[in-house]
């Protein structure tokens, strides 16, 4: 009895696996169909519109903002909660620079896309700027949080985060280029390696390679060795990279932790 039992157990086991693995499939499926259409749409509205493209999706997504806002306010109106009242009056008193903000990442986007080859050098300046303005974003918003939670990690993390603002931004600079470097000496070596180069500098199309962090080459979270996989590059480089990141004021220990909830794990790999 007790080894049908365990048979039986193990069965369940391998049964909820399948289920997961299968339901890992589908979205990773779903993902990418998504990712197909949202290209597809983003080619025609950009075709469409032109230059004033991004001015147009700033000016919507400004609208949504305002939207999103009214409804906080709305629910906030019967909740009489001080941290929403908060949080709703920073968002409402800095719109215009939201509307900067996204104004920024549409003509990135528009940038990258229709001139690929002039947007890469200038890469690197582009996303540490956008990450530097959304870690400032998040400061303040968790500094609003901070004051009615009164959670001491929280003033710690907003106190990082505006002491070394500048610091990370030219952190992120310098590991971008490095980043951009190694891409650009890897690309040079054959012609196999020179399509990949072709499909990383152009933005648009559905064959965008996709960065995993990796399952077979991983110490901690996998972060190092999927961008590793991802350049074509030896780990060794990145966790160097990583090393030296660390000790640029523990900006990388920050990095990494945000790479390893941002980045997914690679499908393809085991995951203990």
């Amino acid at each position: 009895m007790p080894r049908k039992a365990a048979k039986r157990k193990a069965r369940r086991k391998s049964e909820f696996y399948k289920r997961i693995e299968d339901f890992s499939e589908e979205m990773e499926s779903f993902g990418k169909k998504m990712e197909k259409e949202g290209n597809e749409w983003g080619s025609w509205f950009h075709r469409t519109f032109g230059i004033i493209g991004p001015l147009i999706s700033s000016m919507f997504g400004l609208l949504v903002l305002a939207l999103i806002l009214v409804a906080m306010k709305f629910i906030n109106f019967n909740l009489g909660s001080s941290l929403l009242s908060s949080i709703s009056v920073f968002f409402t008193v800095n719109m215009g620079l939201f509307f900067l903000i996204f104004l920024f990442l549409s003509y990135t986007s528009y940038f990258s896309r229709f001139y690929s080859r002039l947007y890469t050098p200038f890469y690197p300046i582009f996303s540490a700027i956008g990450i530097t303005i959304t870690l400032w974003v998040f400061a303040r918003v968790i500094s609003i949080v901070s004051i009615y939670i009164g959670v001491d990690i929280l003033y710690r993390t907003v106190f990082f985060i505006d002491r070394y603002l500048s610091e990370i931004f030219w952190l992120i600079l310098f590991i971008g280029y490095i980043i951009l470097i190694i891409k650009l000496s890897c690309c040079c070596k054959g012609k196999e390696v020179k399509t990949v180069m072709r499909r990383t500098v152009k933005s648009s199309g559905s064959n965008v390679k996709r960065l995993y962090r990796s399952g077979k080459d991983k110490i901690l979270g996998g972060v190092c060795g999927g961008i590793a996989e991802y350049l074509g590059v030896d780990p060794v480089i990145i966790r160097l990279l990583w090393v030296i990141a660390v000790f640029g004021w523990g900006a990388g220990i920050l990095a990494y932790i945000i790479a390893w909830i941002i980045i997914p794990r690679n499908p393809r790999h085991k995951w203990n």
